[in-house]
């Protein structure tokens, strides 16, 4: 991780591709019976304790997908799921072409690709895996758990976090399909690329589940239009390149509503799409795990409501970096995620299902029943 890859929460003033709102496609679809779980699991070199709890919390959730108990007392909380497939991808999605320390593959980074390499150094690992994994409610939980962990492993990622880019190329398709919503525009990337949602990750997405995506990071979007952004000898962005996320993001980034529209229209209905952040919000700001949660306190605009935790500044004591959110023993500081909360913010305002969880614990069982709980409320 570069000392600081967090963002500002303003945004470009121009909407940018697919900003129009995906039409109305009417009541909501009856509940799935089958999901589809992207997890998008930042690589970068701070991660590895937060890493390790969320592989130890994916048995339970799998647990849960299958029963329905959250609780515990053997009795349905909420309905079950019949099928399970669900990939990893992370958030490296290149530096436009510019040699940057910590990211190797400048042009494209892992481009919002599924990962397959499993870590080998921990026990039970296999080199390999499929692109994404498959599993049946009847089947046990530590067959789609062990796997996921050991893909969602690594700590050599680039320091320049581009989830929400990797998220939508990682789903959008380059034409129309029987899942998409009414109107559906192709979004393009860098180099005018297309998305991998019908090519290298064909049947991933299908066209009647729920599509879930789990965003695990301790660091905000750093998602960018302009590679000039990553230049280390540019003469647009002049502050130094740690801090150009933060500095330069109205001019830089992409709008957090290229996102908001990308990840609606990949759905005929906003309520077969899920977005459940677990990144660095306070813990006491997190709410019950059964009800939507309260952003106010997280984004407001209004300093009286906001918790200055939440605040975008930088740190007094380290000059190279944001004031940290959250900094927990055992899992290490977390960083102000103001861009991906607005996300998930107004994807919640349109009609998705949406919680945010903290990632600031060794324990992340409270962030398996919020997901559960948005993927069923």
């Amino acid at each position: 991780m570069l000392i600081l890859a967090a963002c500002s929460s303003a945004e470009p003033a121009d909407g940018g591709p697919g900003d129009a709102a995906p039409p109305d496609a009417g009541p909501p679809p009856p509940p799935a019976n089958d999901l589809d779980l992207l997890f998008l699991i930042d690589t970068s070199a701070s991660l590895s304790e937060e890493q390790a709890a969320l592989g130890a919390a994916l048995p339970r959730l799998f647990e849960i997908l299958a029963s329905g108990d959250i609780d515990g007392d053997g009795a349905a909380d909420v309905r079950p799921f019949d099928t399970v497939q669900a990939g990893v991808i992370n958030a490296d999605m290149g530096t436009g072409g510019f040699n940057v320390p910590t990211c190797t593959n400048s042009m494209f980074g892992d481009d919002g690709v599924l990962q397959t390499a499993g870590s080998t150094a921990l026990a039970g690992c296999e080199a390999r895996y499929p692109p994404f994994l498959q599993w049946r409610a009847d089947d046990p939980a530590e067959a789609i758990a062990r796997p996921l962990a050991c893909i969602g492993q690594g700590t050599s990622g680039c320091g320049f976090e581009q989830p929400l880019e990797a998220i939508l190329k990682a789903l959008s398709p380059a034409r129309a399909t029987p899942g998409t919503a009414a109107g559906y525009e192709p979004p393009r990337f860098f180099a005018n690329a297309q998305g991998h949602g019908d090519d290298r990750h064909r049947g991933f997405a299908r066209d009647d589940s729920l599509l879930a995506v789990v965003l695990f990071s301790d660091e905000d979007d750093c998602s960018a239009h302009d590679p000039e952004l990553f230049n280390l000898a540019s003469g647009v962005y002049q502050a130094d390149l740690n801090q150009r996320c933060l500095a330069h993001a109205n001019e830089a980034l992409h709008p957090v509503s290229r996102y908001v529209d990308g990840l609606l229209q990949l759905r005929r209905s906003p309520d077969r799409l899920a977005f459940v952040p677990i990144v660095g919000i306070p813990r006491d700001l997190e709410g019950p795990a059964d009800v939507p949660p309260s952003f106010p306190p997280l984004i407001s605009p209004d300093p009286a409501v906001r918790d200055d935790r939440m605040v975008e500044r930088i740190d007094p004591t380290n000059p190279v970096r944001l004031f940290p959110s959250c900094d927990e023993p055992g899992t290490g500081l977390a960083f102000p995620p103001v861009r991906i909360v607005r996300a998930a913010s107004e994807l919640d305002r349109r009609g998705a299902r949406v919680s945010v969880a903290s990632i600031c614990t060794n324990d992340l069982s409270g962030a398996v029943d919020r997901l559960v709980y948005a993927l069923r409320r």
